[in-house]
């Protein structure tokens, strides 16, 4: 069975964006991770009950934007691929490019993912295998 968890990211200019967590555990720990990598701040969330954090503190950083995000990718056990998105990403998570993800620094995350999150067919995440800057209009 899986469950999903929509979350909404506020950054420190107002924006906001919304992410889909597809999980087979839930995603409360996953979302922790985002969180912790991010300098975005959650508005709201919810994997059933609405839950609304009434003072969100995004922070002003290399990449302040919640358009600006990390996309990191996982293989699944059926050969397809999941995603996990980290809005307003912290500079500290990049390579010295400023473009690719260091493993090394999300290495929580990762493990989080691994064998919990969910590509669309359902199958659960087996590996990670990248991640990148990628802006979304």
């Amino acid at each position: 069975m899986a469950i999903n968890r929509s979350i909404v990211w506020v950054d420190s200019g107002g924006n906001n964006t919304i992410t889909l967590l597809r999980t087979s555990t839930g995603a409360g720990t996953i979302e922790g991770d985002i969180l912790a990598l991010s300098d975005a701040d959650w508005f709201n969330q919810w994997e059933g009950t609405l839950f609304v954090n009434g003072s969100p503190a995004p922070t002003f950083a290399q990449y302040p934007s919640v358009t600006q995000q990390a996309t990191l990718q996982f293989m699944c056990a059926d050969g397809t691929v999941a995603r996990v998105d980290i809005p307003a990403p912290q500079i500290g998570i990049f390579l010295s490019d400023g473009v690719t993800v260091d493993p090394s620094m999300i290495t929580t995350l990762i493990t989080d993912c691994i064998g919990n999150l969910l590509s669309s067919s359902l199958s659960p995440a087996v590996s990670y295998l990248v991640g990148f800057l990628n802006r979304r209009n």
